[in-house]
């Protein structure tokens, strides 16, 4: 019990809420949206959308001096849900989200 203690203080609160909130709930909406056309949906979520919120990831993990293993959350969660309710040819947009992400944290890195 007090390991799980620990791990939820040390937890990226406000950063698990944006990823689970982006990576999951919006994606998963933006696919049950009927009026919402699938070259809409690349263009504005995925692209736009993911990927401004991938280099904001980068840019808060970076500001807020966190592991760079946390990089990896919204690109996972994203994938999951890309898994379970998008087409096949969206999983490869996690590796765009976490190549963001990983640029905006390292080119920070180096200032």
């Amino acid at each position: 019990m007090n390991f799980m203690k620990k791990a939820w203080e040390h937890l990226d609160k406000p950063l698990w809420l944006a990823s689970i909130l982006i990576g999951g709930v919006l994606t998963l909406v933006v696919d049950k949206l009927p009026f919402v056309t699938r070259v809409v949906m690349v263009e504005l979520v995925l692209i736009l959308i993911n990927g401004i919120f991938s280099i904001w990831s980068g840019y808060w993990i970076y500001k807020h001096q966190r592991k760079w293993s946390e990089l990896f959350i919204f690109p996972i969660l994203y994938l999951i849900t890309a898994y379970f309710f998008m087409p096949r040819y969206t999983y490869y947009f996690a590796l765009a989200y976490l190549a963001l992400a990983y640029l905006s944290w390292a080119m920070r890195q180096q200032k």
